[in-house]
């Protein structure tokens, strides 16, 4: 009980926002977020990192395996931070330019994302960003950036009532409920990428109690300062398929229940109107609709073809018939 309620170490999350205007709503996300981790959520630290002086990519600027100082220390702040917060507008359906240099600039060799957690949010038009998170998604795939799939971000930032005030700060309180649950799984997630499995119990924000799935499972470890283990790249808890996904208790209730279906079938006295058809039996039961019938269009086929040369021959034999006798009668 006591290794169950030692407090979770802190993570460093990078914020990095693709929009390099003032009042920008994408950093006015931000700043919340800055603001929760102070004020409601423990455990958290955010660095928020400005990329706007970062040149433009080119490859002459690296001078003997060097890049200019600007660069390395930004690159230096990515590698510290345990996890990556992206804030990013769309961009003609896509990513911003600025926040895609800085993604390049960040994975030159070696990759200094690699092996993080990340989460994104986006602020736009009417689909609130969507189409530029997958974009960023993809992009995370080939970095080994892993993204919390749930939950997703999108906000629309010009339908009523009013999301943000003239200053560009956050207002809205649903939107603050939603960042809040952001932040709450980009924690979770990244203490499991890191090995530490803490009791969740403890955190009554966490959208589900996902800490009943390692109770039952794994032996809970002490979570203590310090005690987040390096980026992992073949960790044992990843490979047994512990994703991104932050509500992993309604996947082991869904495996209960397929688990009992399964034993309604093994049950030797199940009845038959509890006998569940498979897809496979209902492809066969088609396939063999669908034979029956055309067999049976070739009967009906066969036999009017079969009347039709009957009645024929019935007509020719009256004509011949009645041709013999008056050729009799007149001979």
């Amino acid at each position: 009980m006591e290794a169950m309620a030692a407090a979770k170490p802190v993570i460093k999350v990078a914020a990095l926002c693709g929009s390099l205007r003032e009042g920008s709503y994408n950093r006015g996300l931000l700043r919340y977020a800055m603001e929760l981790t102070k004020e409601e959520i423990d455990g958290i630290q955010i660095d928020y990192i400005d990329i706007s002086p970062l040149p433009m990519l080119n490859t002459d600027l690296e001078v003997n395996g060097k890049y200019p100082p600007v660069v390395e220390a930004f690159r230096q702040r990515i590698l510290a931070a345990d996890s990556i917060l992206f804030a990013s507008p769309e961009y003609n359906y896509s990513v911003t330019g600025p926040l895609k240099n800085a993604i390049d600039w960040a994975s030159r060799s070696p990759n200094v994302f690699a092996n993080k957690a990340a989460a994104i949010v986006s602020v736009a038009g009417s689909l609130g960003g969507a189409r530029a998170q997958y974009h960023y998604r993809q992009i995370g795939v080939y970095l080994d950036l892993h993204f919390i799939n749930k939950p997703e971000f999108f906000l629309n930032a010009y339908e009523s009532p009013a999301k943000f005030d003239s200053d560009g700060n956050l207002i809205d309180p649903a939107s603050k409920k939603r960042m809040k649950k952001v932040l709450l799984a980009l924690q979770a997630f990244t203490l499991q990428l890191r090995g530490c499995n803490f009791n969740l119990s403890t955190t009554s924000e966490f959208p589900r109690q996902i800490g009943r799935l390692s109770e039952e499972g794994h032996v809970l470890t002490p979570c203590t300062e310090g005690s987040l283990a390096p980026p992992f790249p073949a960790s044992t808890r990843y490979k047994l398929g512990r994703t991104s996904e932050t509500y992993d208790w309604y996947d082991l209730e869904t495996c209960n229940n397929e688990r009992s279906v399964l034993s309604l079938f093994q049950n030797e006295n199940f009845s038959l109107k509890n006998k569940r058809y498979t897809p496979n039996v209902r492809e066969r039961m088609y396939k063999f609709g669908l034979v029956a019938s055309w067999v049976f269009f070739l009967i009906v086929i066969m036999l009017n073809n079969w009347v039709n040369s009957i009645e024929d021959a019935c007509c020719k034999r009256n004509v011949f018939g009645r041709s013999l006798d008056l050729w009799v009668a007149h001979s």
